[in-house]
């Protein structure tokens, strides 16, 4: 993760009306969007169909593993709205160079007081530092995208584990899935032949909890397959998943026994 200024920053506000005013860059609105967050089947495979999709997710603290890419993993459906081509090649074709994220409290509830607190600290860091990259960061993506309305399914990582690991730390958030709230600002950057195009961002709700997704804790192995087998692409986000224990340790999904 490449620590990156958060949009709201006036200095960099006025970067960009600079530089935009050197050369062409920028957004124009509907021309390069993120529709919406994908919601992952069988085997996480991710489609661009737009009738499957999450309007929010679920971050469980107890379920993440300390070995995952993030802590909670978001699919954006990027669409370009660029004039298609009247004949030739596509000149409006745009390649994904990279996401942008930022992980920010949510307009719709406020973070616990400890929670609050560690936000406040990680964004008064340096804005070079790895403090305050588990909070503003970029990521690298590529993806080529048609004009005319060409869609592509990506992933980007809207939790870091570090950041999973400290809030979890703070003991604020508890079993209820409506313990602590935040929003996943994403955005997307890539380019044509000719000109830097930044996408209308998507604004994710993420609801953090502390053992909310657990459906069931049983003693390893387990007789049956589980009912509950959890997110195909995360089992610490969204969907109920069953466990068992041995020796202090948790297994999501749990063993099940060969006899």
């Amino acid at each position: 993760m490449i620590p990156h200024e958060p949009p709201a920053r006036a200095v960099q506000a006025v970067f960009v009306l600079v530089a935009c005013g050197l050369a062409a860059c920028g957004r124009v609105p509907g021309q390069f969007e993120i529709v919406q967050n994908q919601q992952p089947q069988q085997g996480c495979a991710i489609d661009t169909s737009e009738t499957l999709y999450r309007g929010d997710g679920t971050l469980d603290l107890q379920l993440v593993n300390s070995g995952a890419g993030s802590a909670y993993l978001i699919f954006p459906l990027v669409r370009n709205n660029l004039p298609g081509p009247s004949g030739g090649p596509d000149t409006n074709q745009i390649r994904m160079n990279s996401f942008a994220v930022d992980i920010q409290p949510s307009k719709f509830g406020v973070l616990p007081p400890n929670v609050a607190l560690l936000f406040d600290t990680l964004n008064r860091a340096p804005s070079s530092s790895a403090d305050y990259a588990l909070l503003h960061y970029s990521v690298p993506w590529s993806a080529t995208i048609s004009s005319a309305g060409g869609t592509a399914a990506t992933l980007v990582g809207a939790f870091p584990i570090d950041l999973a690991r400290r809030v979890a730390a703070t003991g604020d958030v508890g079993v209820s899935r409506t313990s602590m709230i935040v929003n996943a600002h994403i955005r997307a950057f890539g380019s044509t032949g000719t000109q830097d195009y930044e996408s209308d961002p998507l604004d994710f709700p993420i609801y953090v909890c502390s053992g909310c997704l657990i459906a069931s804790v049983l003693n390893c192995p387990v007789a049956a397959e589980p009912t509950y087998t959890g997110n195909p692409c995360n089992v610490a986000q969204d969907n109920m998943v069953e466990c068992c224990s041995l020796n202090g340790e948790l297994f999501c999904p749990p063993v099940v026994s060969t006899q």
